[in-house]
Order: structure tokens, then C-alpha cells, then sequence
């Protein structure tokens, strides 16, 4: 566990420098010290396009916070001052600023996937314990049993859907290095299928209670053999 901790916060804040570290421009213009054409058949490039229209994208939400929260113009200064900054992207690498816009919204699988792992590891342990207890309360022939094991299902990947998807929004704020998300949440795989990792947190809890016993029988057969 501690391993894959380890191993997810290194995923996340393996970048020197995060979209949150730049500075808020005051007048909505984009300057970059590597102004050079990019080769978007690069995946170098690709992925310097993207850090630059990501942090293009939380430097105008962060300069719209500060000076137009709670504004009735604030989402229309928020589009105005990202369109500039994704202007100068554009300019700068000779790219079109649609593709910079289309590069703000791609999200990094590496931190999506140490989020999903972590979360899954998590899980399985959490449905791993609840099974072992279904199983000492009730055999499987009972009633009781598929009734206690699909009320189980069903709360538990309530919990831990919601609980994934808070991680899942603590870790996007220290990868960017902002809390200023607003409306990228949205983007988030946790929030924008959350339906899918239910079903799969169930299906999951599900299989780790009817298996619970093929698993002790295999570990304890392995240790009468060996003694």
C-alpha cells in the first residue's frame, strides 16, 4: 500500500512546474520563455501544447475569480480573458487556437489511471472485509445471505463512489496546483462516469463475496499439503 501511494504521488506531482505555479497575468497576456513552433506528431510537443493551454485555461479562471467573483459578467470575462491567453498559446507555438482549446480539455491518464488504481486497491481490501463478514453471518443457503449481500453491494459502492470522487477532485486541485476548478470538475472521470464505476464497484463486491470462500478452501488446502 505504502508502494502504490508512493508510486501515485510521484505520478501526480512528477512535473517541476504545475498549471497553478504560473502567475495570474493581470492584463490576460499570454508569455512564454520557449516560444518556438511546436510539432504536434511529437509526443514531446504534444505534451508541452497541452501543459500550456491547460495552464492558460487556470490562469484565466483564477484572474476571473480574483476580479469578478460573484459578478454577474464574470463568465463572459472568464471566456474573454481565456480566448486572449489561448491566443497567445497560439502564436506563440504556431498552432490553431482551436487545437489549444481542444488541448485544455484532454485529460493527463497518467494521474487519471493512479487515481483510478488507488481507488480500486482501496476498494477491493474495504469489499474483501465486508465479505468475510457476509460469509460468517450467513451461509450461502440461507435467504438472509443474497438479501445482506446485495443490500451490502449497493451501500458500500454508494460510499465508495462518492468517496472516489472526492479523492478524485483532492488530487486534480494538488496536481494543478489550484483550487480553482470550477466547471473542469465536470471533466473529471470520477463525476462524468460515475454510473460506470458504481456498476463496477458492485459487480466487484459481488464477486468478492461469492469467492470468499473458494479462496480460503485454495489457502487452506496449500497449507495441509505443505505440512
Amino acid at each position: 500500500m505504502k508502494r502504490l501511494l508512493l508510486l501515485f504521488a510521484t505520478i501526480s506531482l512528477a512535473g517541476c512546474v504545475r498549471a497553478g505555479d504560473r502567475p495570474i497575468s493581470s492584463t490576460c497576456v499570454w508569455t512564454e520563455d520557449q516560444a518556438r513552433p511546436l510539432d504536434l506528431t511529437n509526443a514531446s510537443d504534444r505534451r508541452h501544447l497541452r501543459f500550456d493551454a491547460v495552464t492558460a485555461e487556470d490562469m484565466a479562471i483564477r484572474w476571473a475569480d480574483k476580479h469578478f467573483s460573484l459578478l454577474p459578467e464574470y463568465d463572459e470575462r472568464c471566456v474573454e480573458c481565456m480566448e486572449m491567453l489561448f491566443g497567445g498559446v497560439a502564436n506563440q507555438h504556431r498552432v490553431d487556437v482551436a487545437t489549444v482549446r481542444q488541448y485544455s480539455s484532454q485529460r493527463d491518464p497518467f494521474v487519471d489511471g493512479a487515481v483510478i488504481l488507488s481507488f480500486g486497491v482501496l476498494y477491493l481490501v474495504v469489499a474483501h472485509i465486508f465479505a468475510d463478514r457476509i460469509r460468517r453471518r450467513f451461509p450461502p443457503g440461507e435467504p438472509g445471505f443474497w438479501v445482506m449481500t446485495i443490500a451490502m453491494a449497493v451501500g458500500v459502492s454508494l460510499v465508495g463512489v462518492m468517496a472516489g470522487g472526492l479523492w478524485s477532485i483532492v488530487v486534480e486541485e494538488v496536481h494543478l496546483n489550484s483550487g480553482h476548478l470550477g466547471y473542469r470538475m465536470n471533466r473529471i472521470p470520477f463525476r462524468r462516469y460515475w454510473y460506470v464505476y458504481f456498476a463496477c464497484c458492485v459487480g466487484a463486491f459481488m464477486l468478492a463475496t461469492l469467492l470468499r470462500p473458494r479462496v480460503n478452501l485454495r489457502f487452506k488446502g496449500k497449507f495441509f499439503s505443505e505440512h
